[in-house]
């Protein structure tokens, strides 16, 4: 019996999901069904696939179009997440997203159970290849010894050249990038808990070496104590989740929030803010670019031919252009500015790095286990970020459907009849790990 799949949302990260979809349409048997409030530039580029633009906010229109699917799956933004889930429970009807898991929507789990269906969260990127792949590597390194330590860092980028020194273009919903670490971070080290604020999440970074000619650097991402649990990690002593960006990124990324620049709450309220300039200085409030530069210099410890200020003078923030439109909200000043220079143009490679790391011991003797994952896009279109966070959805529908597995409830992806056959179909379509194990004299 053909399965209708009903995909919300064309966004960045659509392309690869709805290609593989399309290619194995028949083998898989299923029809595909995309709605979205846009219609997407690659849509005629796959045949036989339903596509109806709607306003994604008309719940009861959602609900019409999606009450005849097997599976729906979610790509809208994070906070319509839960109303979709809500129509899915009560209309019976499976649902995969690869945002985050929260207690809004965990209250969900008794209705789909209920109703005999499920709802799968946390299965793209990061979150999503991150847990499986790091699951993988737990649940093995436990039968060896005990682990000790993990941590884990993800980062979509773009191939760093010299047109663009941050190394970072938008491949997924800008404003999250502007408001990421905006809750702060929590994380685990050697058995302290460390809470760190918004204000100094982009300087509590750490330098990771893939290579010897290719090292990023990571800084904490949300609330990293929730994974010792769900990961089976209770006893480890370190703990922590991160994002990955080029050197340069966060020590530049700190003086924008430092100044109010990414606030995405809080008014301006200067009327004379009229320049990329005046936005910048809005709230130092100092006469002229030298004395701006003067203060960022001192305050936040940087040099005159560092790689910040080269940051900083590649956005024009020390410029006369003039400020389009007039938002009172400092985040969507900041997102049109970084929409001129981030926008990825076609010849843009966008890639996707990770890194996980074990500390465990085994026969009495500290053993460190890294493993490295590093994908580039192919262009525009078919990024990186898309293959990487749309594809472990498709592979999910294809698994369940080929091996006529059933769930009820509200699930991660953290059981080995998920992970390990998810792992060798990524791999068998370019998304591969590389490792490496060291010995360590002591820990910590």
């Amino acid at each position: 019996m053909i399965k209708t799949i009903t995909i919300l949302g064309a966004g960045k990260s659509s392309y690869n999901l709805v290609s593989y979809l399309s290619k194995n349409q028949e083998r898989i048997g299923i029809d595909i069904k995309v709605i979205s409030n846009q219609t997407p530039k690659y849509i005629n580029d796959f045949q036989k696939i339903d596509f109806k633009k709607i306003d994604i906010n008309d719940n009861s229109q959602i609900s019409k179009e999606i009450k005849s699917s097997f599976l729906v799956v979610s790509l809208l933004p994070p906070k319509l997440h839960y109303q979709i889930a809500l129509i899915c429970s009560d209309n019976k009807i499976n649902m995969i997203t690869a945002s985050y898991l929260d207690d809004k929507i965990k209250s969900l789990d008794k209705k789909f159970k209920k109703n005999n269906c499920f709802l799968f969260m946390e299965i793209g990127l990061d979150p999503g290849i991150d847990h499986i792949s790091a699951k993988k590597d737990i649940d093995y390194l436990n039968k060896k010894g005990e682990i000790l330590g993990f941590e884990s860092y993800t980062g979509g980028l773009i191939k760093k050249n010299k047109d663009n020194p941050w190394g970072y273009k938008f491949t997924w919903n800008p404003m999250n990038v502007i408001t990421a670490g905006v809750d702060g971070a929590k994380y685990l080290d050697n058995g302290k808990i460390i809470d760190v604020p918004y204000d100094k999440v982009f300087s509590s970074v750490k330098y990771i070496n893939f290579n010897d000619s290719d090292f990023y650097e990571g800084y904490p991402n949300r609330d990293s104590l929730k994974y010792r649990s769900i990961y089976k990690l209770e006893n480890v002593k370190t703990l922590k989740r991160g994002t990955l960006r080029h050197p340069g990124f966060c020590k530049t990324w700190n003086i924008l929030v430092n100044l109010g620049l990414t606030d995405d709450n809080n008014n301006i309220k200067n009327p004379k803010l009229e320049t990329y300039f005046d936005f910048f200085n809005y709230k130092l409030n100092l006469n002229n670019q030298k004395e701006v530069e003067k203060y960022i210099k001192k305050n936040f410890l940087i040099k005159s031919d560092s790689k910040e200020l080269k940051n900083l003078n590649w956005l024009e923030l020390f410029s006369n252009h003039k400020l389009l439109n007039k938002s009172k909200k400092a985040s969507h000043l900041l997102l049109q500015i970084l929409k001129n220079k981030w926008k990825l143009k076609k010849e843009d490679i966008d890639m996707v790095v990770m890194y996980h790391s074990f500390i465990y011991k085994e026969n009495n003797h500290f053993k460190k286990k890294e493993s490295f994952m590093k994908i580039e896009g192919k262009n525009n279109s078919e990024t990186a970020m898309s293959k990487t966070v749309g594809l472990p959805i498709a592979l999910l529908i294809e698994l369940i459907i080929k091996k006529n597995l059933e769930f009820n409830g509200v699930f991660l992806p953290f059981d080995e009849n998920i992970y390990n056959p998810m792992l060798e179909k990524l791999k068998d379509n370019g998304i591969t790990f590389n490792h490496r194990t060291s010995n360590i004299q002591k820990y910590p």
